[in-house]
């Protein structure tokens, strides 16, 4: 009969990521996870070595199920309309994010996500090369699809920039924006219509900045 409790390694990287998330890397204590973990200093150090080699591992098992669960085609056919390739990446960043089944937002995993963002670590470089860096390379190809021509990266990176930016926003300034307006807070129940606000500003600003001289070319 197998044992349908989690093994010890998944222990440690729930555990972990809990408290990472709420303090840092610098503040978080072997002996704080393995007490959350229910489990022994020994068993981190046999499977993960240190506390930088549990962080590393922490943040890949973070990134990978995260864009496992909601790849950014959100199963699109590849000849799919550029339009509704944004609006997959787009809701894809939404429910990574904020969802129960993703990142939690600000009071989940998220909180780790966060950190990163604000205060990159070393362990970062791994994850912003195998799971950032080819996303933005998919979203901006998206963008000169939609342009139907490519202006250069001086118009397409800013795009992406923004785009980006409005998800991340609503996933870490949601208390804030709930103060502000209560029924624009991200929620599981209004994802869709957030994510569909965000691709349909996103689309008027791709098509406004296709359409003027941005940025300004320097006088001769």
């Amino acid at each position: 009969m197998t044992d349908p409790s989690p093994s010890t390694k998944k222990r440690i990287l729930d555990a972990a990521g809990e408290i990472f998330g709420k303090m840092g890397f610098k503040d978080a204590t072997i002996r704080r996870i393995a007490m959350a973990a229910e489990v022994n200093i020994a068993a981190i150090n046999y499977h993960f070595r240190d506390k930088e080699g549990l962080y590393g591992e922490v943040l890949e098992e973070v990134f990978r199920t995260g864009f496992t669960r909601f790849p950014a085609t959100m199963d699109l056919p590849a000849d799919a309309e550029p339009r509704e390739r944004l609006r997959a990446f787009i809701r894809a960043m939404f429910y990574r994010l904020q969802s129960g089944e993703g990142w939690g937002g600000i009071a989940g995993k998220g909180k780790l996500i966060a950190r990163e963002l604000l205060d990159p670590s070393p362990a970062f470089e791994a994850v912003l090369d195998r799971y950032i860096k080819p996303h933005k390379d998919l979203l901006t190809a998206i963008i000169v699809d939609i342009m139907q021509f490519n202006p250069g990266p001086e118009k397409v990176l800013p795009c992406a920039i923004s785009v980006i930016g409005q998800c991340i926003y609503y996933a870490f300034a949601s208390a804030v924006i709930g103060k502000i307006s209560a029924g624009d807070a991200p929620t599981e129940a209004n994802l869709d219509r957030l994510a569909d606000f965000v691709w349909l500003f996103s689309l008027g600003g791709i098509e406004a900045i296709k359409q003027t001289n941005f940025p300004a070319k320097d006088s001769p």
